[in-house]
């Protein structure tokens, strides 16, 4: 098996119709490994015309444990055809190459580029930085680019706005809040969000290009052509598509565990969301779900709902603003849903009892009954990750915390 744990995208293309397969791996992860790329190839089968690329997702079956995916060149360039027509991408276009090429997302622009033709330029040398990929764009005159909402929220906050050539960027890896989504489009930045996994090959479902007419960010991502997907009962995802795994793997010592997680045909996955005639509606991972009164709230859509009604109440601007919602755990509801409001600037008791009357009648008016919210909380802080999730499990002890306190 050959291998690589870094490819350039400048560097020699991959060989799409060989036989070879590759192992790609986060460069700094591989660094901490005993045996490197080599013991690791050897233990993982032997595929061929495969891809295996490392994640440690939420499949492994164990906790925290890096996990394999094999993934058939056929089905990168199944996904590859698919976003190419979903995009009306062709010989002219130019792709801003600003992802890793040990996560799906970086291989699929270069299986795209190979597909049709396009120029794939790299805009990241070394560490991503807004301002070289934004001259890069602007130089080479970009048309396409796929970037990860952190990197959109870099560009946003650094004020820079979108080259004319740019016609889409799918983004992906993460959800993008509504909010990030609209400084990103009064920007000029064409921002298409999308759904996708690892095991798929980046994207099953993209935002259309007519999205980019419409006000705020689409909810409903139109699902590309190679792809189905379903919900069961409990709103769980599952996808068929051309572009899926051909398995997964964990090693060890003694060698490699195997296993292949789809279902009939199906891959189940453990994000939530809504299917219908115009594509499907992502709430968030079941993790970030909750029953209240034998119905299942999305965490992550009431937090979207919840910042709009922020931007109408002017509080978006005040220093160090930030909410979060919670669900803990209530004896009768199941869960209570609770808002979470942090910010700089005092709020003495006539503010707090303005806001939590506001948010009372937007509650009413506009979340759904089983949605609505119970309290209002006020923290100094919104505990958060590097990349700007919300520790939901430490916020919701907190809360929790603090309604035991006030009893």
């Amino acid at each position: 098996m050959s291998g690589a744990f870094y490819l350039e995208p400048g560097a020699a293309p991959i060989d799409w119709e060989g036989r070879d397969s590759l192992v790609l791996g986060n460069p700094e992860w591989a660094r901490r490994q005993a045996d490197g790329l080599a013991g690791i190839a050897h233990r993982l089968p032997a595929l061929a015309s495969h891809i295996w690329v490392s994640t440690s997702g939420t499949s492994s079956l164990v906790p925290g444990r890096v996990r394999w995916i094999a993934l058939s060149k056929a089905a990168f360039l199944a996904s590859a055809h698919a976003v190419n027509r979903h995009l009306d991408a062709g010989r002219s276009d130019v792709w801003a190459h600003a992802l890793p090429t040990f996560h799906v997302g970086g291989l699929g622009i270069l299986a795209r580029g190979w597909l049709n033709g396009a120029r794939v330029v790299p805009a990241v040398i070394g560490k991503w930085n807004a301002a070289r990929f934004h001259e890069v764009a602007v130089r080479e005159q970009a048309t396409l680019a796929a970037l990860v909402p952190s990197q959109v929220h870099d560009l946003v906050a650094a004020g820079l706005a979108s080259p004319p050539s740019m016609r889409a960027i799918v983004v992906g890896g993460a959800r993008m809040d509504g909010a990030l989504y609209e400084r990103a489009r009064a920007l000029g930045w064409p921002c298409l969000p999308s759904y996708g996994l690892t095991e798929t090959c980046s994207q099953v479902a993209t935002a259309g290009l007519s999205s980019l007419a419409a006000n705020g960010r689409p909810a409903v991502l139109p699902v590309l052509g190679h792809a189905d997907i379903r919900s069961d009962a409990a709103q769980r995802l599952a996808i068929r598509a051309s572009s899926l795994l051909t398995c997964c793997a964990e090693v060890n010592e003694q060698g490699a565990r195997v296993w292949d997680p789809k279902q009939d045909g199906w891959l189940p996955t453990e994000d939530t969301g809504r299917v219908g005639a115009d594509g499907v509606e992502v709430f968030g991972r079941m993790s970030e779900s909750v029953k209240v009164l034998g119905e299942i709230v999305s965490l992550p859509r009431v937090e979207d709902q919840v910042w709009r009604w922020a931007t109408r109440e002017n509080l978006r601007g005040l220093a160090g603003f930030d909410l979060a919602i919670v669900a803990p755990p209530h004896d009768r509801l199941g869960h209570e849903v609770v808002l979470v409001i942090a910010c700089r600037v005092p709020m003495d008791a006539a503010r707090r009892s303005a806001i939590e009357e506001s948010i009372g009648t937007f509650s009413r008016d506009d979340l759904l009954p089983f949605e609505r919210l119970r309290r209002v909380v006020f923290v100094d802080e919104i505990p958060r990750t590097p990349l700007g999730k919300c520790r939901r499990v430490l916020l919701t002890r907190e809360v929790g915390e603090q309604a035991g306190a006030d009893r």
